[in-house]
């Protein structure tokens, strides 16, 4: 039986007086793939902050293999990839690399950037960037990766080439945990998938992630989704009847 990666248990956070997140429960098993779809404003964010200890939970708990977070951060248990790095940063793609852990060229390399190794990270495209931050977040060997909207500013080709890498992450048995807004495109990759809105709407078997009632509660309005079979040529439609 595969150990337990992340336990979020009861997990209630408010900023102020509001509710970003209320009585948010789940289980994520070692070597497994979550993904995490919801509405902007649903506190998907918020979930990854609170995970890594960021957030502090009005109610609840969240472990890391049976850590604090704190502690599991602190270990380098746990690599997260932000939706873009804010100010100014003065180093080549491989000298970040390197300042925040590892083998520059090996990591860049594996993300698909080591032609761009000596470029200042300013003069990098949005999409590069992200890629360049993967490769930072990997060089630190986490067992545990939460990625938050990685596909921001990446083209579809790229796209592909980055699903690549986290099913052969996965097969490594690391466990990973991403924000997609991609809902279907991410339904085909991932083991399990979790529905939120400041409360959990669904979790469990990604294509019933795609009931057309369930998503229109999620985000509240009527849903058309483009279903990609990367078996296959083109798009499936799912529409509601």
């Amino acid at each position: 039986m595969r150990k337990t990666a992340l336990l979020v248990e009861n997990l209630s956070v408010k900023m102020g007086n509001k509710p970003i997140l209320e009585d948010v429960s789940f289980e994520v098993k070692e070597g497994e793939f979550w993904g995490i779809i919801g509405p902007n404003g649903g506190g998907k964010t918020t979930l990854l902050r609170a995970i890594l200890g960021i957030v502090k939970p009005s109610k609840g708990r969240v472990e890391i293999f049976g850590n604090h977070p704190e502690k599991a951060v602190a270990e380098g248990l746990v690599g997260y990839l932000p939706q873009r790095i804010e100010g100014m940063v003065p180093f080549t793609a491989r000298d970040f690399v390197e300042l925040v852990g590892g083998d520059g060229n090996k990591f860049l390399k594996l993300v698909g950037m080591s032609e761009k190794a000596d470029t200042p990270f300013e003069k990098l495209s949005g999409g590069e960037r992200q890629r360049v931050m993967f490769a930072a977040v990997l060089s630190r060997k986490p067992k545990l990766l939460l990625l938050d909207e990685p596909h921001t500013g990446v083209d579809i080709i790229a796209q592909d080439s980055f699903y690549s890498i986290l099913k052969e992450l996965k097969e490594k048995g690391i466990t990973i945990l991403m924000v997609s807004h991609d809902v279907g495109v991410i339904v085909n990759f991932v083991d399990k998938i979790a529905c939120l809105n400041k409360k959990l709407k669904y979790t469990g078997n990604p294509r019933g992630a795609l009931d057309c009632k369930l998503l229109e509660e999620l985000y509240g309005t009527k849903m058309e989704v483009f279903v990609h079979h990367p078996e296959c040529e083109g798009c499936h439609i799912y529409r509601r009847s």
